[in-house]
């Protein structure tokens, strides 16, 4: 049984019709569940509507919907189900697990209808990876989550006037239609196509006379040659924007788009866009057909949203930061200046807090299929974590493992501390399904999986943990501990993908905003933090070695003190032995 939990505004029953209006993302899922369970959403999903606000202005970004005739149920604002608490909406629940994003829910549904219905829809592409990677790291699926989404509410909120400027996205993803077509499996769909035999030794006769392939005029829907979940939640959102402009101006400045909106229509006769046009009540006046004379949307010339998004790559302006040694003893100087003390501590634990001996396999990091030659320093880093862990954990705690990967260090605190219960929070399905493996052949009973980003995690919890939470994902860990009054073992890594986005701005504490570096400086040390290497190794350069140990110790600092400013108690030392990850810095912090 799956529990969907999506959020409503307000809910009006006026002569056996209900309608309730909704954010954009319900809309999205609601109008698949529907698509995929046609007519009927069917007795295995369960729908809740959860109320966000008991009073609303005026909603310039939601639309009203007609569930006359749906089973679902509704919860006021001040009645969540707890599940529905968890995560930012929508969300599910679904036997062990919790799923957040839009994407991540839309692919959950989808598999369910895939392993489930008699004869289920194929649109989750090749190997079934449509949207598979997390918003995260991949800015198709932040696309198709985030992006469009927002281009809707652009649309939805703008003014009835005679020029009317599109949302630049929506110009992205017009130019992306017009890119030559990428698929995995492109030889075997010109065999199947062409009734042909092209083998991927001869490459070239792809374009020759003999086979005349067009790879631009195939890239029919928005992931290739077939149609897949992102076109059926494209389409979703698209089918609002073309309620409100007028054809003849899309079919002129978006013709890509309209000729694959017509596609997408005509693939299954029409299904999909009867399933939004039942849903939708269109005699609300955010839909009401504007009368734009003309259309502004800047298309670049040539753009693909299957490159990788370069904010996340440090960057000043349009530069990768890259450091200069002059430079960085400027700012190691103005470090300095702070009189700050900065250095890490060696590790002081003496002795084990636990046996490895009685530890099953699954727990351990060979159960994890981690290369032989690994093994040894995982082992270390899971045992100095472990530790900090265990003194810290009381019975009935939450314990959230975050960035858990396949599960090492979540797994074996499930193992060790049985009456705790343990959070695996990850935003990759394949990683976490082997993580499941494992605690299903160990038979525990105190883990619950979080499929989600790290942002829409909002469940309380009393310890947080992360190991090598990569660049800014460490400081999205340290404040939801500090947000729930959590304490958190901590240990950091990839100090060269530091960036800032709307939350999260750099320095951390006010001791490092108020000295004289700058953001730039700041970045620089960071980029500098991982000038690390094994210093057993004759080819390290020693010297710039240590100078990456030290800067990794300032960012740290600077992470702590901002602790300390909230009120932590907090430790800063290395794991050991220290050679068992060049990454070692430990961050602990109580309360």
């Amino acid at each position: 049984m799956i529990f969907l939990y999506l959020e409503y505004y307000l809910k009006r029953c006026d002569e056996g019709t209900i309608a309730v209006e909704v954010p954009i993302e319900s809309y999205v899922v609601l109008g698949l569940s529907r698509y995929l369970r046609h007519p009927a959403i069917g007795d295995n999903l369960l729908v809740s509507f959860v109320q966000r606000k008991t009073e609303v202005e005026e909603q310039c970004d939601s639309v009203w919907l007609d569930l006359t005739g749906y089973d679902v149920s509704f919860f006021p604002a001040d009645r969540w189900p707890k599940p529905a608490t968890f995560c930012q909406l929508p969300s599910l629940k679904h036997n062990v697990w919790i799923v957040s994003g839009l994407c991540g829910i839309c692919r959950h549904i989808t598999k369910y209808h895939r392993s489930s219905a008699p004869s289920p829809k194929p649109i989750l592409g090749f190997k079934g990876n449509t949207l598979l990677a997390p918003a995260e790291v991949s800015m198709w699926t932040k696309f198709c989550e985030v992006d469009i989404v927002e281009c809707v509410r652009e649309v939805l909120r703008l003014r009835n006037t005679s020029t009317v400027t599109l949302p630049e996205d929506i110009g992205k993803l017009e130019s992306h239609l017009a890119q030559p077509l990428k698929v995995h499996n492109i030889y075997k769909l010109v065999n199947d196509m062409q009734n042909v035999k092209v083998s991927s030794s001869k490459e070239y006769e792809l374009s020759g006379e003999a086979v005349q392939f067009d790879f631009h005029e195939n890239h029919k829907f928005a992931e290739g040659f077939t149609k897949t979940l992102a076109d059926v939640m494209l389409f979703i959102c698209i089918h609002l924007i073309n309620k409100r402009l007028p054809i003849e101006r899309l079919q002129e400045h978006l013709p890509r788009i309209t000729n694959w909106y017509d596609r997408v229509v005509a693939d299954d006769e029409c299904e999909l866009m009867q399933v939004c046009e039942e849903l939708i009540l269109f005699d609300q006046a955010l839909l009401k057909p504007m009368e734009a004379d003309q259309l502004k949307v800047d298309v670049p010339t040539s753009f693909s949203l299957y490159k990788a998004d370069t904010k996340k790559l440090n960057l000043l302006g349009d530069k990768v930061l890259t450091t200069n040694q002059p430079e960085v003893l400027g700012i190691l100087e103005k470090v300095k200046r702070l009189e700050l003390s900065v250095e890490s501590m060696p590790n002081d634990r003496d002795e084990n807090l636990f046996d490895w001996d009685a530890v099953p396999l699954d727990a351990k990091p060979e159960g994890g299929k981690l290369p032989t030659k690994r093994i040894d320093r995982k082992t270390h880093q899971l045992e100095c974590l472990a530790n900090e862990v265990i003194a810290l954990a009381k019975p009935g705690h939450i314990i959230v493992d975050f960035c858990s990967g396949t599960g090492h260090l979540g797994i074996l605190l499930a193992f060790l501390l049985p009456k705790c219960t343990i959070y695996l929070l990850e935003n990759k399905e394949e990683s976490q399904q082997l993580a499941m493996d494992r605690v299903r052949r160990l038979g525990l009973k105190n883990v619950v999986y979080f499929r989600c980003n790290l942002d829409y995690f909002k469940a309380p919890f009393d310890i947080g943990v992360s190991l090598h939470a990569c660049g800014v994902a460490t400081d999205i860990v340290l404040e939801k501990c500090f947000a729930h009054r959590a304490k958190f073992v901590c240990c950091p890594c990839c100090y060269g993908k530091l960036y800032e986005f709307d939350r999260i701005r750099y320095p951390r504490s006010r001791v490092f905003q108020e000295s004289e570096l700058l953001l730039k400086e700041y970045l620089c040390l960071a980029h500098c933090a991982d000038q690390t290497h094994d210093l057993d190794n004759s080819r390290t350069n020693v010297e710039k070695s240590h100078q990456g140990f030290y800067c990794m110790d300032i960012i740290d600092k600077d992470r702590l003190l901002q602790a300390e400013e909230l009120g932590y108690s907090v430790t800063h030392k290395r794991l050991k032995p220290e050679n068992c990850t060049p990454k070692n810095r430990l961050l602990i912090g109580t309360l």
